[in-house]
């Protein structure tokens, strides 16, 4: 089936992407992740409702990136999401990686597309298999030191980022990712469109990759 939604009664099909949960579905397809129960009920599944897993997958459970979902027919509005921090979420601010604190002593928090740009750099930051709660959290382009500053590694940095980038339920498409050697590293851009329809770039800056990809020993 195409990517194009397939309207059937009171639902549509919707292909699922491999990491995908029933909130990370309503998010992105409804605007409203809450609405994560109206899934499982419309698509009769349990838990772990979807799965990655080929021998997980089977009657109540779908196989993520594989099959498609059912989801209510109304779409979100094509203006996008009324209430942006809805959709984008607040949390403590982090500039530098430090808790910023208000004048009063508080924490200070971050929202709206801003936050989102944060959690993004946050997760391009972290090594996955890091978290141990979240071994699927972060990104693999440490992998990639040692490994020379050669077009492969250029292309895997680029996919890397991209997955990275993509997993989080906030993102409903990449539009573009492209890298480039800058001496032992890698600059990757990335352009991509939020569940309510916004456009996001980031020039994630070569000193936030690794810079050990030159045999040779630069840095």
């Amino acid at each position: 089936m195409s990517t194009v939604e397939k309207r059937i009664g009171g639902f549509r099909q919707v292909p699922t992407d491999v990491g995908d949960t029933p909130r990370s579905i309503a998010l992105r397809e409804l605007g409203d992740a809450s609405r994560w129960t109206d899934l499982v009920a419309l698509n009769g599944l349990k838990p772990p409702y979807l799965t990655d897993d080929l021998a997980l997958a089977g009657p109540g459970v779908l196989l993520a990136g594989q099959q498609n979902i059912r989801v209510p027919a109304a779409a979100p509005p094509a203006s996008g999401i009324a209430d942006p921090l809805s959709v984008f979420g607040t949390d403590i601010f982090l500039p530098n990686g430090r808790i910023a604190v208000t004048p009063g002593g508080d924490m200070a928090t971050i929202s709206g597309v801003p936050n989102l740009d944060q959690a993004l750099r946050n997760v391009l930051a972290t090594h996955t298999k890091d978290l141990n709660y979240y071994p699927r959290y972060g990104c693999d382009t440490y992998r990639l030191i040692g490994q020379g500053g050669t077009a492969t590694a250029n292309r895997l940095a680029v996919a890397y980022v991209a997955r990275a980038v993509r997993a989080d339920s906030r993102i409903s498409r990449i539009i573009s990712a492209t890298g480039g050697i800058v001496g032992d590293a890698i600059l990757v851009d990335v352009v991509a469109v939020t569940v309510d329809g916004k456009r996001v770039s980031a020039s994630i800056p070569a000193v936030a990759l690794p810079q050990a990809l030159n045999p040779s020993g630069g840095n």
